[in-house]
């Protein structure tokens, strides 16, 4: 991280040093010479963490889209993870999985849901074939779910209300922004593959004859 990407991030909140500083967890001098620094230098690595933490702070408060390109080189590039933020960016509920009622199995089906249920979701999946295929080249456990999900969304024997899930899952397969970092070596991508596979199960044990018969 240099200092040019994380002004570029501090800039678009519109927000003075004064109020920064305490979500950051430095002082408002310090953001004061973050300013003056040269943009090319790097930021020094004990702040990186607290930095990185109050981005995600500003995302979830609001101050901050989670779809700027400046936000997303600084959040990609590090691997501290806010769950609040991240479940608040992509439409879910924070309180779902904080509830004592249900199953972990139906908080993430409405989870799922809260996120397919977006139609600028479900059209971002519409329009992703090329990068949907990408995905299905990791391997043959990965084609079959990923198939099986769009299989689910272009049925017409489903409703728009049944397809939620599978919306979700898909949209955050996409999605850079989500729990695990895409680019971390190996297990950057098992969360996704994980979803993947939970959205796969509910349709086979809720609609099993879909995946049977041409829809």
């Amino acid at each position: 991280m240099n200092y040019s990407q994380l002004m570029t991030v501090l800039d678009a909140t519109g927000m003075s040093p004064e109020q920064l500083a305490p979500i950051l967890g430095v002082g408002s001098m310090t953001v004061r010479r973050w300013q003056k620094q040269s943009p090319k230098k790097k930021v020094p690595i004990a702040y990186e963490r607290t930095v990185v933490e109050g981005i995600y702070q500003l995302v979830l408060d609001g101050k901050l889209s989670s779809n700027a390109e400046a936000v997303q080189t600084i959040l990609l590039e590090n691997t501290s993870i806010s769950f609040q933020a991240i479940i608040k960016d992509l439409g879910v509920s924070a309180d779902i999985f904080g509830a004592g009622d249900g199953s972990h199995q139906d908080k993430m089906a409405i989870a799922l849901s809260q996120i397919g249920v977006n139609e600028k979701h479900k059209t971002e999946v519409d329009e992703s074939s090329e990068l949907l295929s990408r995905f299905k080249k990791l391997g043959s456990e990965w084609q079959e779910r990923i198939s099986s999900l769009l299989t689910v969304i272009k049925s017409k024997k489903l409703s728009a209300l049944d397809k939620w899930v599978a919306y979700g899952a898909l949209f955050y397969l996409i999605t850079p922004f989500d729990l695990i970092p895409d680019h971390i070596p190996v297990i950057g991508l098992l969360d996704d593959f994980g979803i993947l596979g939970f959205a796969v199960t509910y349709y086979l044990k809720k609609y099993p004859e879909l995946f049977n018969l041409n829809t």
